[in-house]
């Protein structure tokens, strides 16, 4: 049984900075959720973004893209 919130990726859709730090608009199944973006720096809208009680933890990648840049 899994507890505690739920882990899962979404496309980032807008970035903003704000006083407490950058945060985000990341949509998810046509719902909109607001993340802390202070983890990914590099993150810019259209990034897909791994997300854990409302803070973006990691870039996702695609297949194809990581091997470009490796």
């Amino acid at each position: 049984m899994m507890e505690g919130p739920p882990v899962f990726a979404g496309r980032l859709l807008t970035v903003e900075s704000a006083p407490a730090g950058r945060k985000g608009l990341v949509s998810v199944r046509g719902a909109r959720v607001e993340v802390a973006l202070d983890l990914v720096p590099e993150a810019t809208a259209g990034d897909t973004v791994l997300v854990h009680a409302g803070v973006a933890l990691s870039l996702v990648r695609e297949a194809g893209e990581a091997q470009r840049e490796g």
